[in-house]
């Protein structure tokens, strides 16, 4: 995880450092600068060990990268584009020998999260992942602007900006123009079944996103896929340690209790009640970038859990990703034939960014934590996606994602392996509270009167009229507002 921020066209290197103080969260053990005559380049990062600080920025000979990434195909693209095999390159070093190697090509060989900005002898080229895991936000055109990770320090250099479209590469002066996916040699199972072929690769996923010697967290909510996650981690690394939140009736804490009791590891969990939620709830509508009701309801459980780690330099997994892969959702089972169930889930895969995938970033971040999707694998998106309806939705309501829980049923407390698909803040147990408070704090007059700031249809709660409250306090910008992400309540 990294912060980065910059200006190009017209160097402004005061301008880059407000920018990048704004997110110190996302690195908090170093800063670097680079500037040339056409661009300043700020970046921030957190010790990746409890060896030594890595550099935010890595130059060789007039290029630079900043970097904020994970790459599940790292150790195979070192193969391929390292000469020299060094066990301490990092991302950083591969980025450059694949830039110096094929310029913006290599955008489409990452198989990963990633915004990167680079500097080729003063020129700037930025890229973002194909499915929005990591954020960046821009401003002005293509000769001159700024960019940042996100929104709190965009708006430091002014209120007009957009996000940064997923997929896309944008070289100064050229403008924006597609990443094409580009395949290098994959190492693919032969395992059969197909559940025991899943399985392959979650683990895999899962091991390259740990660093040898060193344990992980997981974000452990009980449910299926923070489950298969925590079962995977477990055969990655020696030491993992889980948490879990919720409310005293919370279903999500039994569950997630008896997964660490079977898997072994070291488990915190916190109960919390309606004062709890109201304390930090200011706090995690300004992490989160949003007022969007039903993403704030899950990003109120998953701040308080994030927070709970006792250390913050392990990379921290959560299984985000799982419902939109692997047909999670309830409506899922009308949809009727293949290719509609596949278009359909393309499409949350899509959208993501703007809402689950950003919670992950964001609420992993607002506690300086190196949050990773292994989920989101290439692989893992590409053989879910292949799946056929009957590989994916049984007739019962605990029966969606049948090969994925069928893949670790023997890892898994079978009560947590068929436990019925929850929303995350349904399982949490937070949503009727909020409900009440708000309707508690605002009356139908009030309601009615400031939901007209904002087009028809997009402040449709009371509740989400309270998260907005506070969202325009922090982000009073046409632009904020137009970046904030809008998830249907199905």
């Amino acid at each position: 995880m990294q912060g980065i921020a910059g200006t190009y066209g017209s160097p402004d290197r005061q301008l880059a450092r407000r920018m990048l103080e704004r997110i110190s969260h996302r690195g908090p053990d170093r800063k670097d600068l680079l500037e040339d005559d056409r661009l300043v380049i700020t970046a921030r990062r957190a010790r990746p060990s409890r060896k030594g600080t890595a550099r935010a920025i890595v130059e060789d000979d007039g290029v630079a990268v900043a970097s904020d990434c994970y790459l599940f195909n790292s150790e195979l693209l070192k193969e391929l584009f390292l000469e020299d095999s060094d066990e301490d390159a990092g991302d950083a070093d591969l980025l450059i020998s694949m830039y110096e190697a094929i310029g913006t090509k290599m955008f489409g060989y990452l198989d990963g999260a990633f915004a990167i900005a680079i500097s080729d002898n003063g020129r700037l080229v930025l890229a973002r992942d194909r499915y929005g895991l990591k954020p960046i936000y821009i401003s002005g055109g293509s000769r001159e602007g700024t960019f940042s990770s996100e929104i709190k320090s965009q708006m430091v250099a002014g209120d007009e900006f957009v996000p940064f479209p997923p997929g896309k590469v944008l070289v100064a002066g050229k403008g924006f123009s597609p990443i094409w996916p580009r395949r290098s040699p994959v190492r693919r199972t032969r395992a059969e079944p197909k559940s025991n072929a899943l399985r392959e690769l979650v683990l895999r996923s899962v091991r390259s996103c740990s660093r040898e010697g060193q344990g992980l967290n997981v974000l452990l909510s009980g449910g299926i896929d923070s489950s298969v996650i925590a079962a995977a981690a477990t055969e990655a690394a020696d030491e993992v340690q889980t948490v879990c939140v919720g409310t005293e009736q919370s279903e999500d804490l039994r569950m997630a209790r008896k997964v660490a009791e079977r898997i072994g590891s070291s488990h915190k969990e916190r109960v919390y009640g309606i004062d709890g939620m109201l304390d930090v709830l200011e706090d995690v509508v300004y992490a989160a970038e949003s007022f969007d009701y039903p993403l704030i309801r899950s990003c109120i459980p998953n701040y308080m859990a994030t927070h709970l780690f006792s250390d913050i330099r392990l990379v921290t997994l959560c299984g985000e990703g799982g419902d939109e892969i692997f047909a999670g959702y309830d409506y899922m089972r009308t949809i009727k034939g293949d290719d509609d169930l596949r278009r359909e889930r393309r499409k949350l895969l899509r959208t993501g960014w703007m809402t689950g995938f950003q919670r992950v970033d964001r609420m992993t971040a607002s506690a300086s934590l190196d949050g990773r999707m292994p989920l989101m694998s290439r692989d893992v998106i590409e053989f879910g996606l292949s799946l056929k309806p009957p590989e994916l939705v049984g007739p019962g309501p605990e029966r969606n994602k049948l090969l994925l829980r069928k893949a670790f049923e023997d890892s898994l407390p079978a009560a947590v392996a068929w436990r019925r698909k929850q929303r995350f803040s349904d399982g949490a147990g937070s949503i009727q509270s909020l409900v009440s408070v708000a309707d508690e704090m605002i009356s139908d007059a009030e309601f009615e009167k400031e939901r007209g700031a904002l087009p028809r249809g997009r402040i449709r709660t009371k509740e989400e009229l309270l998260y907005y409250r506070h969202f325009i306090e922090k982000f009073p910008s046409e632009s904020a507002v137009a970046a904030v992400g809008f998830s249907p309540r199905a």
